[in-house]
């Protein structure tokens, strides 16, 4: 019986070669042949962001009392045009994934913090993109400036309690994948079940 190494090894790229690049825009793409090193080839399309990976950075908020910050933001592609969800933003080249997440919590609600921990990482997307999500826990919370948003974004944000936040999940009102992922996993680590 082969072992999940041995597998894995099978399906590795052994060489990539680059076919096609469109990079106009925000969202780009590269297709590219691959040979396994099991011999077959196939095409693999790779999406961009920022003629870029797109890494990213989700947060957990807490503040001192234990609340959540959670953000409401104008999502025109979701079918309510609007999304609750905990603050998140791309990682900027060159930048550190907690450099991002300090960053990008204070832009988008003004809140700071000096305790940030790293819950777990993930592919955004294994199917189409190399991106790396990293989700952090950022303990106590203060409200120290104004949001710094960019031109393009309308974001808003509130205190909720965990109850609050675990029944709109489970309303799907918090649908966004990446903050029910980090939610969860923050959960299982707080029961000690991971």
């Amino acid at each position: 019986m082969n072992s999940i190494e041995q597998i894995k090894d099978k399906y590795r790229v052994k060489e990539r070669k680059l076919l096609y690049s469109y990079n106009k825009g925000y969202i780009g793409k590269n297709v590219y042949e691959v040979t396994l090193n099991d011999g077959s080839v196939k095409y693999s399309e790779q999406i961009l962001k920022n003629n870029r990976r797109g890494d990213a950075v989700i947060i957990i908020p807490l503040t001192d009392e234990g609340k959540f910050v959670i953000i409401i933001e104008s999502r025109p592609n979701v079918e309510d045009t609007v999304a609750v969800e905990f603050p998140a933003g791309m990682v900027d080249p060159g930048e550190d994934y907690i450099d991002a997440a300090k960053r990008e919590l204070e832009e988008e609600t003004g809140y700071v913090s000096d305790d940030l921990e790293e819950l777990e990482w993930h592919y955004q997307d294994q199917g189409c993109s190399g991106a790396v999500i990293k989700t952090f826990i950022a303990r106590n919370c203060k409200k120290l400036s104004t949001q710094h948003l960019d031109e393009t974004e309308c974001i808003d944000s509130l205190e909720m309690t965990y109850e609050e936040v675990q029944e709109m999940i489970k309303n799907n009102e918090i649908a966004d994948s990446g903050s029910r992922l980090a939610f969860m996993t923050y959960t299982l680590k707080k029961e000690r079940k991971i």
